[in-house]
This record gives C-alpha cells, structure tokens and sequence, in this order.
C-alpha cells in the first residue's frame, strides 16, 4: 500500500511541476503576443512582478494596467522570450521556480532591436486548483543594442 501512496505522490508532483512550466510558458507565448487580457488570468490578486529596472509592481491591476498595458504595449513592436533550463520546486499548494530568459524585443519609438538576457526567479500559488503567478522577478544579465552586443555594451539605457 506504501508503494501506490508514494506513486501518488509523485505522479501529483509531476503534473504540478508540468503544470508550472506550462503556465511559464503560457506567460511568455501572451506577452509576446501583446495577449494582456488573457494574461491578466495568470496572476495573483497579491501578485507582485519585479522587472529590474523598468520598476516593481504590487498587485495584479497593477502589474497589468502601468507595467504590461501602459508600458510594455506601447514601447515595444516586438517579443520574443524564450525561457530554458527550469528548475521547480513543489510544496504542496506553493512553489518556487527559476528559468534563464533570453529574449530579442524592438523598443519604440526607436526603433531599435535588443537583446536581453537574465534570470526568472519565480513563485507560484494553486487557488482554486490552478497555479497562478505569485511573484515574479526578472534579474538583468544583459539589455543591449543588437548591433552592439553584450560584450561591449551590457546595459543599455533607453533614450527618452
């Protein structure tokens, strides 16, 4: 009988630790594709997202309306994230789950391409039998001119 209790236990993880990537996933495809509706659902009401240095927000309306409609949306023409090498972490209705990002984005008005490279240090909360995004933080290694590239200029500063 301790046999089938301890599959099931791993079986649960398992579709837990899925769940997560495929909800990481799923916040990357929707804000690449400017999608803010649908990703309004993946948070938190208590949410917070920290995004380096494009600010910290606190709360879901938050997070959606300043950062990601009043931000994201009109400075950027184009997103693509791309997030590997997951490492999750499951305790029972909460975990924890960090990924590296590599992503090529084009700032407006600018018109100009960017790298960006860092890490995602992510936590997670099962409401209502589904995970949503609790807390977000985005740690910059790079954010540079494609044309100039990480080695000479890692940290680019937007022009205003």
């Amino acid at each position: 009988m301790q046999h089938a209790i301890d599959n099931a236990v791993a079986i649960r993880q398992l579709l837990d630790i899925e769940a997560i990537r495929q909800l990481k996933h799923r916040y990357c495809q929707l804000v690449d594709a400017g999608d803010w509706d649908a990703l309004d659902k993946l948070w938190t009401e208590d949410a917070r997202c920290d995004y380096g240095f494009f600010g910290c927000f606190d709360g879901r309306s938050a997070i959606m309306d300043t950062f990601f409609r009043g931000l994201v949306g009109p400075a950027t023409s184009f997103n693509a994230h791309m997030v590997h090498n997951p490492i999750v972490e499951v305790d029972g209705d909460t975990a924890r789950g960090s990924w590296y990002i590599t992503a090529q984005t084009v700032i407006q008005p600018h018109n100009q391409a960017i790298w960006a490279m860092g890490n995602y240090e992510d936590t997670f909360r099962r409401i209502d039998g589904q995970w949503k995004i609790a807390s977000l933080k985005v740690v910059f290694r790079y954010y540079t001119p494609f044309e100039e590239g990480w080695a000479r200029t890692p940290f680019w500063q937007i022009p205003s």
